[in-house]
């Protein structure tokens, strides 16, 4: 026996040369191919990256596609089985709003994709219901009227389409009525009505009736499904619990009081004074949850009118068909059109608001710089003074190390001097900084004497120079107060500077600043800076807060305006008044934490989170 085995696996394996080692094969050759290869190498990459993104981009767009025919499927069976008795018109048409949501959330270009996708749906629906040439006819017509409905709302109000403002909601409203009452001239019921084919209703009942179908679906299902698209489910997560709570609330009282009003027996009909319990929820959730809210409030209480009417229930239901199907329309447009501008007209009360904290913001950030440029004569003694020392110790501990033997513990105090007066001056430097600093507002629990002695900290320089004696008296135990604390820093520092300013004619010795903070109750916090300066203009202390007032030389007049504006976004109140006998004194009136709740008006967010 062997003691080698036969087996392939186990001979050594014989290393072929490359190609590029052999023989005859230049270097520069090899150095081709290697380039050529580098070369290679990330456009195929790139090209395998490019395919993998088309076929997501496929994937997904087919995905879409058939959530839209399996939406337009149900949506027209939908349709088909809400039709009171041997009706063709059904109460409302959801295809067309699903459609004209679906084109209006897909590029122009693949209009075509959305027309055909919906053109298989509605074969499938409609093929075993309604003869041919009907559903034939119901395509190219529905497919037009869509179409051109989609195009004019994105040329008209504009996409995308968020029913923020008044503009997109009557415009919104209006395109869809008048595009539905030119599309009802050309459905085979109007048609045949019109040329004795079909008696069940004359020509103007059919017209009205296929107006009302495909407006009121449009009108209550589009906003919901654009909003909710653009919105999106995840972001849902984002929303504070406490307002998520508060939605449930809202939708659960609306779901009970639209199924005691819809969903009762026939007797409920002789009391429709139940339908106003249906207001109050609508105006709720118009108010605090905006257009989502609004939008998916009325989508709830058109699905349960509509249920209860055909079980025969509700309010609807003593009256002739024909007339029902009426009141229901009448009463969609009676509620739908004013909920939904209400909550426009919040939402644009919301952003104008925000807007205007947004400018006020900036504006106290500027005049925060200027009043720092007021105050770098000030700010540069300050520091002087810490340098200084800093250098002299330095100069001395130098001496000290060269004596010999050198006094150590002599150099240490003065080491430990040297990093006292640098503290001092990195405190100046952050305290500016914090001033400086721009950012969103940060409302905070907040004590009173901090924010004193940080105004005086922070002025401490033009107090010095100005050669005013402070005096404080802060009540001991003040409620804490609600607040921005840079931007009620801005406040107090600019009514020191501005009292310390209104002595400069003052005697010296009579240059008194009295700082005052007592408590109001228990909701109000009261803080006070009086001077003894030339006071304020007689019968005019109020143009002081005037934007542009000023009597400095070089003041730029925002001070005061900006300070009112700051402590009124904070639910307080600023004002100044002389005092009897010499100066001024201004009162700054901040409510406590308690009243205020945790909830600043600066930094409140818009309500139609949803």
């Amino acid at each position: 026996m062997t003691a080698f085995s036969s087996h392939p696996r186990d001979h050594p394996v014989r290393a072929v040369p490359d190609a590029w080692d052999r023989p005859g094969h230049s270097r520069e050759a090899n150095e081709r191919k290697i380039a050529l290869t580098q070369a290679v190498l990330p456009v195929r990459t790139a090209l395998g990256e490019e395919a993998a993104r088309s076929a997501k981009r496929v994937a997904l767009h087919a995905s879409q596609l058939a959530l839209l025919a399996a939406a337009y499927y149900l949506a027209a069976r939908l349709g088909v089985a809400f039709r009171f008795q041997s009706s063709p018109i059904g109460v409302v048409w959801p295809p067309s709003a699903i459609l004209v949501s679906a084109l209006l959330l897909t590029p122009r270009a693949r209009w075509w994709t959305v027309l055909g996708t919906a053109s298989l749906a509605h074969v499938a629906a409609m093929y075993p219901v309604v003869p041919v040439w009907r559903w034939e006819w119901q395509i190219v017509n529905q497919g037009v009227f869509t179409a051109l409905t989609a195009a004019l709302l994105q040329r008209v109000p504009g996409l995308p389409l968020r029913f923020g403002n008044r503009r997109q909601v009557f415009a919104f409203t209006a395109i869809v009525f008048v595009m539905s009452g030119l599309s009802a001239f050309t459905t085979p019921v109007f048609v045949r009505s019109l040329f004795g084919f079909d008696v069940t209703y004359s020509p103007p009942a059919a017209l009205l009736r296929a107006i009302l179908s495909n407006a009121t679906a449009i009108f209550v299902i589009v906003p919901v499904i654009l909003l909710w698209a653009q919105r999106g489910f995840r972001r849902v997560n984002e929303v504070p619990r406490r307002r998520v709570v508060e939605a449930t609330l809202i939708m659960t009282s609306l779901l009970a009081v639209g199924t005691v009003a819809f969903g009762t027996g026939p007797e409920i009909a002789r009391f429709p004074s139940l339908l106003l319990w249906i207001f109050p929820p609508l105006v709720y959730a118009a108010v605090r949850l905006g257009p989502t809210g609004a939008a998916t409030s009325l989508f709830c209480i058109a699905g349960l009118s509509i249920w209860g009417t055909a079980e025969q229930l509700g309010p609807f239901v003593l009256i002739a068909e024909a007339d029902q199907v009426l009141s229901l329309h009448m009463f969609w447009i009676a509620i739908g059109p004013p909920i939904m501008l209400l909550a426009a007209v919040i939402r644009e009360r919301e952003l104008a608001e925000h807007a205007l904290h947004e400018q006020r913001h900036q504006l106290a950030h500027v005049t925060r710089v200027a009043a720092v440029g007021e105050m770098s004569g000030a700010l540069a003694h300050e520091l002087h003074q810490p340098l200084t020392s800093i250098l002299a110790n330095a100069q001395a501990a130098i001496l000290l190390l060269d004596r010999h033997p050198a006094d150590l513990r002599e150099v240490r105090a003065i080491l430990e001097d040297i990093a006292q007066q640098d503290n001092h001056a990195a405190s100046v430097i952050a305290r500016f900084r914090s001033f400086l600093k721009e950012g969103e507002s940060r409302f905070e629990p907040l004590v009173v004497e901090s924010v004193v002695r940080d105004a005086l900290a922070l002025s401490r320089s033009s107090v010095t120079l100005s050669g005013v004696d402070v005096q404080t008296q802060i009540s001991a135990g003040l409620p804490r107060v609600w607040g921005d604390p840079v931007q009620l820093l801005q406040v107090m520092v600019n009514l020191v500077v501005n009292g310390c300013e209104a002595m400069s004619l003052t005697p010296q010795a009579d240059r008194r600043l009295r700082l005052q903070a007592a408590s109001i109750g228990h909701e109000h916090v009261q803080l006070s800076v009086a001077d003894c300066g030339v006071g304020l203009p007689r019968g005019g202390e109020d143009d002081v807060f005037e934007p542009f007032f000023t009597t400095k030389p070089k003041g730029l007049g925002l001070g005061l305006a900006i300070g009112r504006s700051i402590v009124t976004a904070h639910g307080g109140r600023l004002w100044g008044e002389n005092n009897p006998s010499q100066g001024a004194t201004f009162h700054l009136l901040l409510p406590t934490e308690r009243v205020r709740g945790g909830v600043g008006v600066g930094v409140r967010t818009a309500h139609s989170q949803w």
